[in-house]
């Protein structure tokens, strides 16, 4: 194993994530147990309780909003450390397949968390907040995405060690890489196409906007009005479409300034 400050951070967030979480979803399960409950006592406590798993909710996709740059400023960090490796392409195909999976993982949770959110503050928005012990259930499992998290970090981290590996700058010469032959995808958008690190994010928080606001018209039928429902859609849809038409704008620059 390979081990520096960076990996000792990256860790250290991933486990803080996952403490605060795990005692939160403990949280949100007696939430969703109890959700039933009419009486206005437990209906104040199961109210207070639920704000705490929402305010974790934010802490959570935070830490995993961080957890993506602070993963490749890691792997960066270890490039000197992995012979051959010239980039981060190296280092992940040092540890490969576990650093795909990883860095996959990641994504996927901050796109679960961001659509529990979602849902969460369109609920808050409807009359007597109906979805609040379904929200709960979702909290609970989605926790087991911070452990397996956890898990892949420590098992990539751990997987590396001082050999020589092929890395793309050795494999594929300068000027080779093109949209049908990239050797390293990382180096292309950093260094060929910068633009895209802005397109790539804008064009998936726009689709993530879309699918997070069918799941919320899906779950919600039966608990709310149509009307209350359609003007929040209406709104995330609005912001989708603004979205994918500054990321268009951008693609078109940077297709420009290549040509």
């Amino acid at each position: 194993m390979i081990f520096n400050l960076f990996v000792a951070v990256d860790l250290a967030i991933a486990f803080f994530a996952l403490i605060v979480g795990s005692y939160t979803a403990y949280k949100a399960y007696k939430i969703d147990q109890n959700s039933k409950n009419k009486e206005n006592d437990e209906k104040y406590e199961q109210e207070k309780d639920y704000h705490l798993v929402s305010t974790v909710g934010w802490l959570t996709l935070g830490t995993r909003i961080l957890s993506v740059p602070l993963f490749f400023v890691t792997v960066i960090s270890l490039i000197p450390s992995v012979p051959g490796a010239m980039c981060e392409f190296g280092v992940f195909q040092a540890g490969s397949p576990f650093s795909w999976i990883d860095f996959g993982l990641k994504l996927f949770t901050i796109f679960a968390f961001g659509g529990w959110l979602f849902i969460d503050y369109a609920n808050k928005k409807l009359k007597g907040a109906p979805l609040m012990g379904w929200l709960s259930r979702m909290f609970v499992l989605l926790i087991p995405l911070l452990i397996v998290d956890a898990i892949l970090d420590i098992v990539f981290f751990g997987s590396l060690e001082p050999l020589v590996v092929p890395c793309c700058m050795v494999v594929y010469p300068p000027g080779s890489a093109s949209l049908l032959n990239i050797g390293c995808p990382f180096c292309y958008v950093t260094y060929d196409l910068p633009l895209l690190m802005l397109v790539i994010p804008l064009y998936a928080i726009a689709l993530a906007l879309i699918v997070w606001s069918l799941v919320f018209r899906k779950i919600s039928a039966g608990f709310a009005a149509k009307e209350d429902t359609s003007r929040l859609l209406s709104r995330a849809f609005l912001v989708s479409i603004i979205l994918a038409l500054l990321a268009t704008i951008l693609l078109v620059i940077q297709v420009l300034i290549v040509s």
